[in-house]
């Protein structure tokens, strides 16, 4: 792999590294073949659902009356969606995003041909 954790230790007699496995194992991280297949690549969704919860709660330490409100709210908000997602609403991305899965894969696709910098420079550009 790329990297591996390593551990410097400081002896006055002897300076030694050793290198420890990482504590979740590469497959697990590795999002290359999520993203080259067009699946989710982040937990976009949860952190969605965080930002529109903090919205409805409007304070970061709320009353047990303030946060009761915003839990039936969010209920409601829920219900709406499970509603649309029945009623055959599609749910889809918006332009910027399509636009930047577009050019994702359009990096993906070459790959092959280019260094892992080039690549990982081209994504940090589209993420700026």
């Amino acid at each position: 792999m790329i990297l591996d954790i390593c551990h410097v230790i400081l002896n006055p007699r002897q300076l030694s590294i050793h290198c420890l496995a990482p504590t979740f194992p590469h497959h697990m991280w590795n999002v290359l073949d999520r993203a080259s297949t067009g699946s989710t690549r982040t937990t976009n969704s949860l952190e969605a659902f965080h930002h529109t919860f903090n919205a409805l709660l409007s304070c970061q330490h709320p009353t047990v009356w303030k946060l009761l409100l915003a839990l039936e709210k969010q209920q409601n908000l829920t219900e709406d969606t499970l509603v649309r997602i029945q009623r055959g609403d599609s749910f889809r991305p918006s332009a910027k995003e399509t636009r930047r899965n577009q050019k994702l894969a359009t990096l993906l696709s070459n790959y092959t041909r280019a260094t892992a910098g080039t690549l990982l420079r081209g994504v940090a550009y589209n993420y700026m």
